[in-house]
């Protein structure tokens, strides 16, 4: 089971769109916020910590190009 804490970014298993904020975590459940874009509405939702899962840490990978560019 993920290690949840305060402040971290999490989806729901069952709609990976929204994202939602962790702001109390109780024993089984887990409080967590969000903003809907469209009518800047903040909503808060409980959640069991079995169908929440972390969002995954931005990662940025460099590729080396073999593609060169000649002007004569």
């Amino acid at each position: 089971m993920e290690e949840f804490k305060i402040g971290d970014e999490v989806f729901h298993k069952a709609d990976s769109t929204q994202k939602w904020v962790i702001e109390k975590i109780d024993d089984e459940k887990v409080l967590c916020s969000t903003l809907i874009k469209e009518t800047l509405k903040q909503v808060k939702e409980t959640f069991l910590k079995t169908s929440i899962k972390k969002c995954a840490d931005p990662t940025i990978t460099f590729g080396n190009s073999s593609r060169r560019n000649y002007r004569f």
